[in-house]
């Protein structure tokens, strides 16, 4: 790879540069070919990584087995008889990881869904309906979802609708709504729920990213983006408007 923006790839995409170099970072990978299918690779990457940790996990009596390594009732004296144990005991912890399933609480969906976002901001073909009308975005997916939602009215707001597509958070369908407002790409993430943790929405700042969620009815609702936590607030807003009961 030639480009110099190399070096930045990783440090993009887990979100470690300051907010003006991961804006810089973004509006470079819309002309860079070879940046953006870096990123893509590394987000996949981390997706795999992920889902491979929620499969797994290390059950108790691997605990018992480390704790027999490291204090046998006998100790040993010589240095190949640690190495020796040192091995086993990275042996059993391996095939305990690997033959065990993962008993864990589940985990913010945000993590995920920022690795969507950079995916969609790194693809040349980050939506698959294109228009700024939402009376074109929305009818696009009815019958591909189980779910449905209404698009905010931009009239008189600084945003522009860019279009959508259907994306999945653990195996559900859902829809992926993109925006811009001054150069800066929103995503706007809905998905259906029991409605059951209704609040205020929660916003935060991850990194270089502001990110919200927040439930609506049936909606389980996220926003992210690298505009301000005041811009992203504003859409927050239009979108709990247009979904009022």
């Amino acid at each position: 790879m030639s480009c110099t923006w190399q070096p930045k790839i990783s440090q993009y995409v887990d979100n470690e540069l300051d907010a003006a170099s991961q804006q810089e970072f973004s509006a470079h990978m819309r002309t860079c070919s070879e940046c953006s299918a870096e990123v893509l690779k590394e987000v996949a990457l981390r997706q795999t990584i992920r889902n491979a940790g929620k499969r797994f996990y290390a059950p108790p009596e691997l605990r018992l087995a480390v704790q027999n390594r490291l204090h046998p009732r006998r100790r040993l004296m010589l240095v190949g008889g640690w190495a020796t144990a040192a091995a086993c005991m990275a042996m059993v912890a391996l095939v305990f990881v690997f033959l065990y399933p993962r008993k864990s609480a589940p985990e913010s969906p945000l993590a995920e869904l920022v690795d969507q976002h950079v995916a969609a901001l790194a693809s040349q073909n980050p939506v698959d309906v294109v228009s700024t009308d939402r009376h074109t975005v929305k009818p696009w997916f009815q019958g591909k979802l189980a779910f449905a939602f209404n698009l905010p009215d931009l009239q008189n707001s600084p945003f522009t609708l860019l279009g959508g597509k259907v994306v999945y958070l653990h195996q559900e369908p859902g829809a992926e709504l993109i925006y811009e407002i001054r150069k800066h790409k929103v995503s706007v993430f809905l998905f259906q729920t029991k409605g059951e943790n209704r609040g205020p929405a929660k916003l935060d700042r991850r990194l270089s990213f502001t990110t919200a969620s927040w439930e609506q009815g049936t909606l389980g609702c996220y926003l992210i983006t690298d505009a301000t936590n005041e811009e992203a607030g504003q859409l927050v807003l239009l979108f709990q408007q247009a979904n009022r009961t």
